[in-house]
C-alpha cells in the first residue's frame, strides 16, 4: 500500500494561517452579534425612543448596516491576511524547499551544488551559510581523500616494487641473498611499517581522536631528549646539530611523548635536507605565556610558491626534497595535528631555495609555572 503523500510547507502552513483567520473572523462576529444589540437597546432606551415603529426602523436599519459593515470587513481582512500569509509562507517555505533539496544531494555524495537562496529570515540565512559551509568542508575531504589515496598507492609502489624484485632475483639466483639484500629488503619493510603507522596517525588526527596524555613538563627536557636521539644521526652525515634554551621556560602542560614526536619530526626533516657541513639549531625560549620551539636549518630551503602547501597530506613538492627521500609526506601533517591538539601552532618560514628554514612550534605555557 502506497503511503499518502503530504502536502508541501507551504499548503500547510497556508491552510493553517487560513484555518487561523477563519477561526479569529468568526469568534469577532459571535461576539460582536452578542454584544452589539444590547449595548445599541440600551443607548435607544437612553435616547427615549420607545414606540414600536421607531425602535422597529431603527433596529432593522442598524442590523443591515451592522451585518453589511461587518461582512465587507470580513470578506477585506480575509483578502489582505490571505494575501499577506501567501507571501509570508512562500519566503518562508521556498528557501526551506531548496535547502532540503540541497541537503538531500549532500546526503548522495554530490558536493557540487550550491545552496543559492535569497535573503529570507536569520535562521533560514544561517542555515544555509551552515549547509554551505559544509559542502564546501565535504568537497575538500572527498578531493583530499583521493589526492590521498593515489598518493599512497604512488608511496607503496617504491618499496613492494623494490622488495618484489629482490625476492624474484634471489629465487632465480640472479640476486645473492647476503647481507646488502637482506638490508635493503629491511629497509623497504621500516618504510612500509612507517608509512603505514604514519597513516593511522593522520588518520586519527582527521578524526580528532589523537590520543595525548598531557603532564607538566619541562621544555628544555623535551629539547634535550630530542637531541639525544638524534645525534649520532647527525653526527654520521656530518650536518652540525646545536640546543640553545633560555634555561627558565616555564612548564608546558603536555604529552612529553607527542610533543617529542614533533620534534624528532621537524629535526628528521632537516637532517634530509641539510648538506654535509650544514647547521640545525633547536632553541626554546619563551615570550610571554607561549614557549616557543624553532628548528632553524641551512639547507635547501623551500620556494615561496611550495610554502604554503607544505604541512599538506603526503605533499612534497620541490624537487630537490623528493630527491631521495624516503619520507612518508605524512609527519608535517601530524605533527601540526599534534600542535594544535595541544592548542598550539606549528608554521614554516624560509627565505627561498637555498636559505634555508625555519619551523616554528608555539606551545602556552603554564601560568605560574617555572622550571
Amino acid at each position: 500500500m502506497k503511503s499518502r503523500r503530504k502536502p508541501r510547507l507551504v499548503t500547510q502552513l497556508l491552510v493553517g494561517q487560513v484555518v487561523l483567520i477563519v477561526i479569529a473572523g468568526a469568534t469577532l462576529i459571535a461576539t460582536a452579534l452578542l454584544v452589539a444589540p444590547s449595548i445599541f437597546n440600551r443607548h435607544m432606551r437612553e435616547a427615549g425612543i420607545d414606540t414600536s415603529s421607531a425602535k422597529k426602523h431603527i433596529t432593522e436599519a442598524f442590523a443591515g448596516s451592522f451585518s453589511l459593515s461587518l461582512g465587507i470587513a470580513m470578506i477585506t481582512s480575509l483578502l489582505v491576511a490571505g494575501i499577506l500569509a501567501w507571501y509570508l509562507m512562500q519566503r518562508i517555505a521556498d528557501p526551506i524547499e531548496s535547502l532540503a533539496i540541497f541537503a538531500e544531494s549532500l546526503s548522495l555524495g554530490d558536493s557540487s551544488q550550491k545552496a543559492t537562496i535569497e535573503s529570507s529570515t536569520p535562521e533560514i540565512d544561517r542555515l544555509a551559510v551552515a549547509l554551505t559551509g559544509m559542502s564546501t568542508e565535504l568537497s575538500k575531504i572527498h578531493n583530499d581523500q583521493a589526492r590521498m589515496l593515489r598518493d599512497l598507492a604512488h608511496e607503496l609502489r617504491t618499496p613492494i616494487a623494490t622488495i618484489g624484485a629482490l625476492v624474484d632475483g634471489i629465487e632465480d639466483g640472479v640476486v645473492k641473498g647476503d647481507a646488502h639484500s637482506w638490508n635493503t629488503m629491511r629497509e623497504q619493510l621500516n618504510r612500509l611499517n612507517r608509512l603505514s603507522r604514519d597513516v593511522r596517525d593522520v588518520s586519527h588526527s582527521y578524526d580528532q581522536t589523537l590520543s595525548t596524555q598531557k603532564t607538566p613538563v619541562s621544555p628544555d627536557e623535551i629539547g634535550r631528549s630530542a637531541i639525544a636521539a638524534w645525534l649520532a644521526r647527525f653526527e654520521k652525515k656530518g650536518v652540525v646539530l646545536e640546543l640553545k634554551t633560555s634555561e627558565d621556560a616555564p612548564l608546558i602542560h603536555a604529552d612529553p611523548l607527542r610533543i617529542g614526536q614533533v620534534l624528532s619530526n621537524l629535526l628528521e626533516n632537516a637532517l634530509r635536507h641539510t648538506p654535509k657541513s650544514g647547521k640545525v639549531e633547536l632553541n626554546i625560549r619563551s615570550v610571554e605565556s607561549q614557549v616557543i620551539f624553532s628548528v632553524h636549518d641551512t639547507g635547501e630551503g623551500i620556494s615561496a610558491s611550495k610554502l604554503p602547501h607544505i604541512f599538506d597530506r603526503l605533499y612534497r613538492g620541490d624537487s630537490a626534497r623528493q630527491a631521495g627521500d624516503t619520507g612518508s609526506g605524512l609527519g608535517l601533517t601530524i605533527a601540526r595535528s599534534i600542535a594544535e591538539s595541544h592548542s598550539g601552532s606549528l608554521t614554516a618560514s624560509s627565505r627561498g631555495r637555498g636559505q634555508g628554514s625555519t619551523f616554528t612550534l608555539m606551545l602556552p605555557a603554564m601560568r605560574n609555572a617555572k622550571n
